[in-house]
């Protein structure tokens, strides 16, 4: 007989064959004495291993046992509901927005305080006399105040001969009087 037909028999006993060659096969063996009788000789070897052998178990190689513990996890993980966050994330999320607003408004309000102009404060201006009215001007670039006290149109014996009054730069003010 073929080797070619020794192997077709042979896959035909293991269940190797597709539907209609193994049909073929099968009336090979039917038809043809010799076939018949290599079949039955296989069968028969087929049959005694399976019930003489021994069974052992494969030892599992590496990623077939850590491909198992993935997979229980997966598993676990899809069983076990979701947790939302931790209230110190939750505060964290807040936290960062809320402290970067806070900075923005400092910085603003010390930008805004910078060109704001300075108000005089008149009642630390001794010695003047309520019939003089004073006029204000600020030099923002240098940060100083000018303070100009103008004489009112009714005449006033107290301080004729008043002169304007300066600011110096550490914020003090002086009165230049003539004699």
């Amino acid at each position: 007989m073929k080797p070619e037909l020794e192997l077709k028999l042979q896959a035909w006993l293991d269940g190797e064959l597709p539907a209609a060659e193994a049909e073929q096969a099968r009336r090979l063996a039917a038809a043809e004495p010799e076939a018949a009788r290599l079949a039955a000789e296989l069968q028969a070897i087929k049959t005694a291993l399976l019930n003489s052998e021994e069974i052992v178990a494969v030892p599992e190689t590496r990623e077939f046992y850590w491909s198992k513990i993935e997979r229980q996890i997966q598993r676990e993980s899809v069983d076990r509901p979701l947790l939302g966050p931790s209230w110190t994330e939750r505060f964290r999320r807040w936290l960062a927005p809320l402290a970067g607003a806070a900075a923005l408004a400092a910085v603003l309000l010390v930008a805004l305080n910078q060109f704001r102009p300075q108000q005089t404060a008149f009642n630390q201006v001794s010695g003047m006399a309520d019939d003089y009215t004073p006029r204000t001007f600020r030099d923002n670039p240098s940060g100083i105040n000018f303070v100009v006290f103008q004489a009112n149109p009714q005449p006033s014996a107290v301080s004729a001969g008043a002169q304007p009054v300066r600011t110096r730069n550490d914020g003090s003010s002086f009165l230049i009087e003539k004699e």
